[in-house]
């Protein structure tokens, strides 16, 4: 073999960007085709064992040629490392097995809107501005956004746990509920806790509903579909919760939509609110990338910001808390006159 081709290309400057694309390729392709697998099924089936490539031939009602672009596919997924063809037939390996594990859904399900969502965004925001437009709410999968916001449950929880009160009757208001688990960990956290939920997509609130009976919590706990600045005030709450959604809303309506929400709370309750705030990690700034370019919503707040928009909403003693070492994920704890 001659390395004069590689001499050349690195004397004209173009074997540095090749070598950087080779680099790059094989953590896209590996998101790319574990989020595959799990749409597609394939972790679900392979979770319980091998599986022989007549029966996945089988599974996937694969047929004349779809037989070739089947074992291309699995054949590529060997090459990434995520799947292993022994003698009893194909079974998942590392990182694939790992997200097949019900334990992992989250994680799965955050690989599934990088290579999906992430990837419209990121290729198809220049073609939206260009033509006058932007993404919607349509564009995203209500429940797999749901699913995905779970990876950061553990520290979710914690500040639950810190903050809310362990006993005596407490009324919760959570704006944007998602799956209802952070309901869940509310009334798990006080057993005297009952909580009305309000979200913005009808799929979500289906499924919100399915789990919190599945919970054993449908006595306690409601779920309306509906968007909370169209509801009437009546009722007050002793907490309302906005958790990562205060980017659902635009920059220029958030002072509004916090007046609002406090007119929702008794004299002394307070608002709990969590957001990825800017400045934090590549995912934040995926985040970020979403709100500003999604019809109807907005960036991520800076800390020092979001602040000083709670006080001219009225809110008193506005407390923050980083929950994520090394990120901009925070929490703000703000009072009602």
């Amino acid at each position: 073999m001659s390395l004069k081709p590689f001499l050349d290309l690195q004397r004209n400057g173009r074997l540095k960007p090749l070598l950087s694309i080779g680099a790059g390729l094989k953590s896209f392709y590996r998101l790319t085709f574990v989020a595959a697998a799990g749409e597609s099924g394939l972790l679900a089936r392979l979770a319980g064992g091998p599986m022989t490539f007549d029966s996945l031939v089988e599974f996937f009602t694969a047929r004349g040629q779809g037989r070739e672009a089947l074992e291309a596919w699995l054949k590529m997924g060997i090459r990434l490392r995520l799947l292993h063809l022994g003698s009893r037939g194909y079974e998942l390996r590392g990182l694939a097995k790992a997200l097949a594990q019900p334990e992992n859904d989250a994680a799965l399900a955050l690989v599934q809107e990088i290579a999906g969502l992430h990837h419209r965004l990121i290729a198809g925001t220049i073609p939206k501005i260009r033509n006058g437009s932007l993404f919607t709410l349509a564009d995203q999968d209500g429940e797999l956004i749901a699913r995905s916001s779970r990876i950061l449950e553990a520290f979710q929880v914690e500040v639950i746990r810190r903050i809310f009160p362990k006993s005596g009757t407490v009324r919760l208001l959570e704006i944007g509920c998602g799956s209802g688990i952070y309901l869940k960990h509310a009334a798990d956290t006080n057993r005297s806790l009952t909580a009305l939920g309000v979200e913005l997509q009808p799929e979500v609130v289906k499924a919100a509903r399915a789990n919190l009976r599945e919970w054993g919590l449908g006595d306690r706990v409601t779920v309306e579909d509906g968007d909370i600045r169209s509801r009437a005030h009546g009722e007050r709450f002793d907490i309302a919760t906005l958790y990562n959604n205060i980017y659902y809303f635009p920059v220029e309506d958030r002072v509004a939509l916090l007046q609002h929400i406090a007119a929702f709370l008794k004299p002394g309750g307070f608002l709990l609110l969590t957001t990825c705030c800017q400045g934090g990690s590549l995912g934040s700034e995926a985040l970020n990338l979403w709100g500003a370019a999604t019809e109807g919503c907005g960036r991520l707040p800076s800390e020092e910001e979001l602040v000083s928009q709670m006080k001219e909403a009225g809110y008193r003693e506005v407390k923050t808390m980083s929950l994520l070492p090394g990120d901009r994920f925070i929490a703000f704890q703000a009072y009602c006159v």
